[in-house]
């Protein structure tokens, strides 16, 4: 890992910080790196842009168009207006622009050279489609199969690749990657020490390629159902999937904190624990949840100091609300309504309630200004070294889970239940579920996820293998003929919680979670409901390229390739989500 880090400090001088496509695609003759030092400096930029901009910009906005969260006082402020994000040029200035200059490099040198560093490029490749599908699924339209060739060729103005082409394109890379991992070379690169993910375990790859066409097969399922047949066929023929959580692509780079220093997570409004999700949770006995959400401060001693019970607001249900839900280490039952998420619906009637809900988020008060509604674990999400109040500090880390096994599992349930494939879709709906547990269970141990409220400390409390028995012998969860899909997508949801650009997506394409649904239901903002963004319109090149994006921007019938307006980015889709159902409509 030492070397690891030695090369990154060193790439960082190679890079500047000029975002301006032409700018980055010029000057040929800058003196660089050896080729295999671009593969690490991609890996980790991959988690910085990740910890930083996805964070404060995306992921806040999609955490709540999705109700994993709620913000502010039951969405009550612009949560549908948009703030676009660096996803974008991260893609071109830090990801295609790199990884373009080591496969120049290596093209450069001898037949058997080349042959040398195979199967390291074709891990590129894979890494490549796996971050061009995240900014095609935003953005639609993009330069691609041009636009990384002007640092060589003087290309400044790419053309823009309709987005069923540029899906094409990944999965022939991706094809195209697997076939070059699995030729029989004399001698190989060990690309190991460059290699943060896999440590240059090529099989793994190869395993995260096919999961990386699994994710491309769910966008052309409304709009080319039989390419994705076709490519979940080849995937299961091919029989190289992953096979537990050792196999998920997963970055573990260190560092504590998501986002630029002084970034809030919340720079649109405080976020609260979304009412559907907490009481889903608390009703199948979810280990997540403590996860996922902080409890309250209402603590018995909390409770004891209310001088009568009756002016405890109706919010804490403290006499109906009162089963456990886990016991803490040092002996304490957390109950029920030590978990209250705030209602996504602005009309709620008891938004309106004085005293109703109090929205202070105070760690270290008791008693009747505790801390009453859960806030997301800060921990999991962007401050991995919160102190809540003066805790010490922390030992954890974030790890970023990119690709899980439980999404994998999930999806081949899916498409079983879907008739794409054959085979046992509980088992793999159990196989999902399980890992997911273990998955979140091992992010709350490495990520130290330890917090404060009512002014006690509460070290992380891992889940036991007794709950994940519980969870996954729960009948109400089980598939058995009814609903059995609904189940399949909830299960999906919950896991996205962290990627919840996924969770998004996977809302735009299903239709679930879904209005009214006596499973896992999605709630109405307003009345009448306000419109979601789809998209993000994509950015404004130089004046070189200008008039192809216009002209991309009318192709894909965008009335105003400037618009940012909700209903607008709503209404005109991308072509990947043109046939999907409306969002909470249950329709696919």
């Amino acid at each position: 890992m030492k070397k690891v880090l030695y090369i990154i400090i060193g790439l960082v001088l190679f890079t500047g910080c000029d975002d301006d496509f032409a700018e980055i695609n010029t000057n040929p003759d800058i003196g660089v790196p050896p080729p295999e030092t671009f593969f690490t400096y991609v890996q980790k930029e991959m988690v910085t842009y990740k910890n930083g901009g996805e964070w404060y910009h995306e992921n806040h906005q999609k955490m709540t168009w999705a109700q994993y969260l709620v913000q502010g006082k039951a969405n009550d402020s612009d949560i549908n207006t948009i703030l676009p994000g660096s996803k974008y040029s991260s893609f071109y200035v830090k990801i295609l622009n790199h990884l373009t200059e080591m496969r120049l490099q290596i093209s450069e040198l001898s037949d058997e050279e080349q042959k040398f560093y195979q199967k390291m490029v074709a891990a590129s490749d894979v890494m490549q489609a796996f971050f061009a599908l995240r900014v095609t699924d935003q953005y639609g339209d993009i330069p691609y199969s041009e636009a990384a060739i002007g640092r060589r060729e003087g290309k400044l103005d790419p053309n823009y690749d309709k987005q069923e082409a540029v899906l094409n394109q990944l999965l022939d890379e991706l094809d195209a990657a697997i076939a070059k991992m699995d030729e029989n070379i004399d001698s190989n690169y060990d690309f190991s020490s460059n290699d943060i993910v896999y440590q240059g375990d090529v099989t793994k790859w190869i395993k995260c390629a096919n999961a990386v066409k699994l994710r491309i097969a769910t966008r052309l399922l409304s709009q080319n159902e039989s390419k994705a047949s076709e490519i979940i066929n080849s995937v299961v023929s091919d029989g190289r999937l992953f096979e537990s959580e050792d196999d998920q692509f997963t970055f573990d780079l260190g560092g504590t904190y998501r986002g630029a220093p002084g970034a809030g997570f919340e720079w649109k409004g405080v976020m609260w624990a979304a009412e559907p999700m907490v009481e889903f949770m608390k009703t199948t006995a979810d280990p997540r949840l403590r996860i996922f959400y902080e409890p309250n401060g209402y603590t018995q001693e909390t409770i004891d100091a209310f001088a009568d019970p009756s002016e405890i607001s109706p919010a804490v249900d403290i006499d109906n609300d009162n089963e456990v839900l886990y016991t803490t280490a040092d002996g304490e039952d957390i109950l029920g309504y030590r978990f209250i998420g705030l209602p996504a619906y602005r009309n709620n009637p008891n938004i309106g309630v004085p005293d109703y809900y109090l929205y202070a988020d105070q760690p270290n008060t008791v008693g009747s200004n505790a801390t009453m509604l859960s806030k997301y674990n800060r921990r999991l999400l962007q401050e991995c070294n919160f102190r809540y109040g003066g805790l010490p500090q922390p030992e954890g880390n974030y790890v970023d889970v990119m690709i899980s096994y439980s999404e994998v599992c999930l999806m081949m349930s899916e498409f079983i239940l879907k008739g794409y494939i054959s085979g046992d879709a509980s088992d793999w709906y159990r196989k999902g579920m399980e890992s997911s547990l273990r998955t979140y269970n091992m992010l709350g141990e490495k990520q130290d996820l330890i917090m404060r409220v009512a002014n006690k400390e509460y070290p992380y409390l891992p889940i036991s293998e007794d709950e994940i028995t519980n969870y996954l012998d729960n009948s109400s969860l089980a598939l058995n003929g009814t609903d059995d899909l609904e189940k399949v997508y909830i299960q999906q949801f919950l896991n996205f919680y962290r990627l919840p650009e996924e969770g998004w997506i996977l809302s735009m394409r299903t239709g679930y979670p879904q209005y009214g649904s006596s499973l896992l239901a999605r709630s109405a903002t307003d009345d009448p409901e306000i419109p979601f963004p789809r998209r993000i319109p994509s950015p404004e090149p130089g004046d070189l390229n200008v008039a192809k994006w216009l002209q991309a921007n009318e192709d894909q019938g965008f009335t105003s390739p400037r618009d940012e307006t909700p209903s607008v980015l709503n209404s005109q889709r991308l072509w990947w989500d043109q046939n999907n159902p409306t969002i909470g409509s249950g329709g696919n």
